[in-house]
């Protein structure tokens, strides 16, 4: 080890600190190619959807810096749902907060066809506690939804990934 490569914990800590408004901080990524399913239904109406409907497909948990940093959460979900003519609906969720924080909607024309849903969320972090962000998701109408795959069944061998990504920035 060359004594000039190795830098202490206080000038770690000062190169932290010299981050610019807008950085990165970190970075918090889950994603899964293992196919899920579930049956529960989620609102496709003038509602806010709750953390009690759909099913959770994904979570991810992150510890901010600073609670004044802005977090962007940014979703990818493959889903096919059973029933034809079926809305697909997904939301973020933070901890045990029931109102949904952003949704996202897609429209499935065929029984088991399968369609991308991708949602992004910007907020400010408001903790520097450790805070969770998990995706419902589910038909409008009675049916079983298929995360990466149709008809509970996988498609593309396990490659086709969804994912929740989570990129702190520096206020």
């Amino acid at each position: 080890m060359v004594g000039a490569d190795v830098a202490t914990a206080a000038q770690l800590a000062a190169a932290v600190a010299l981050k610019l408004t807008g950085d990165v901080v970190q970075t918090v990524n889950s994603q899964t190619g293992a196919v899920a399913t579930g049956t529960t239904t989620m609102v496709n109406t003038d509602t806010i959807p709750t953390n009690t409907q759909g099913d959770q497909y994904l979570s991810a948990a992150i510890t901010p810096a600073s609670a004044t940093n802005k977090l962007r959460i940014e979703v990818v979900l493959f889903l096919a749902n059973s029933a034809a003519a079926n809305s697909i609906v997904a939301g973020i969720f933070q901890d045990s907060t029931a109102n949904a924080l952003c949704t996202g909607y897609a429209w499935a024309q065929n029984a088991g066809g399968i369609v991308c849903l991708t949602m992004s969320y910007y907020m400010t972090a408001g903790t520097t506690s450790l805070t969770t962000f998990k995706v419902r998701a589910g038909g409008s109408s009675a049916g079983t939804t298929t995360l990466n795959g149709t008809g509970g069944a996988r498609v593309h061998g396990g490659v086709l990934t969804s994912s929740i990504t989570i990129t702190e920035f520096k206020a």
